[in-house]
């Protein structure tokens, strides 16, 4: 899995806690009782060019609460306590991979399901280049209750959910601080963000087009004025300080193919 994935743990984690912990380790045993509720996860890997990465399963305890000293105010401040995993996605047949998640994490912390991360990334770049290497993932991120939710920029899905978002090669030529080719996608978001309600099944299935590609070029000086190039698949550059490609106008795009 990339460095940049560990990124998308933002999502999982939510904040970060500032000041010392008063609190004791949090007992993180977790042991779904027979009853619960499971969320069956279902991915559908594009091409060999890429791979599901393993869920990255979020739990909350409001059993096991933990206490910490503001660093703003020196107030005692008493919070859940989170539980962060990886489940391995588990490759059915063909290109389609699963695994399912407990609604109840049970254990003495009475855990319960809070969000979960799940997508794809390259692992394999050289068909597009020999020097470039696998870089970030994209996916989705889903809340399960309203503190993984609480930003607001969740979008509300009730029952079960089927994302199908389309995707690009994006290469990112870095220059400044290192010299490295990376391989991402291009999507209109790297992670959809759903407040999920009464889902028994969530389906990813992602397309691809690799026929366009967009790419990000860094200068090799800082000099002002000379700003980063962004490459689109029809040979357009755009080179005004702009550091996101357009992701509808490359989507758009007629390339007469």
């Amino acid at each position: 899995m990339s460095n940049q994935l560990k990124v998308i743990l933002f999502s999982l984690v939510l904040f970060t806690v500032v000041g010392c912990s008063m609190s004791r380790a949090v007992n993180k045993t977790l042991s779904p009782p027979a009853d619960t509720k499971w969320v069956n996860v279902e991915v559908k890997n594009p091409f060999q060019y890429t791979k599901p990465f393993p869920l990255e399963v979020r739990y909350i305890s409001y059993e096991c609460k933990k206490k910490r000293i503001s660093g703003f105010d020196g107030s005692v401040i008493t919070e859940p306590s989170y539980n962060v995993i990886g489940i391995p996605m588990q490759q059915e047949s063909g290109d389609i991979w699963k695994a399912k998640v407990a609604m109840t994490g049970g254990g003495p912390c009475k855990w319960t399901l809070s969000a979960l991360n799940l997508g794809i990334e390259y692992i394999d770049a050289t068909h597009l280049g020999t020097d470039l290497v696998p870089g970030a993932a994209v996916g989705v991120s889903l809340a399960f209750d309203n503190d993984a939710s609480r930003n607001g920029q969740y979008r509300t899905a009730h029952g079960d959910l089927k994302i199908s978002p389309k995707y690009y090669p994006y290469i990112i030529k870095w220059r400044l601080i290192r010299n490295r080719n990376d391989l991402t996608l291009l999507g209109n978001h790297d992670f959809l963000l759903y407040r999920v309600v009464d889902a028994s099944n969530v389906i990813f299935e992602p397309l691809i087009d690799e026929d366009k590609i967009t790419q990000y070029i860094e200068p090799v000086k800082k000099i002002k004025g000379n700003h980063s190039r962004i490459i689109y698949p029809d040979g357009t550059i755009i080179s005004d300080g702009t550091v996101f490609p357009d992701f509808d106008k490359v989507d758009k795009m007629n390339l007469g193919k």
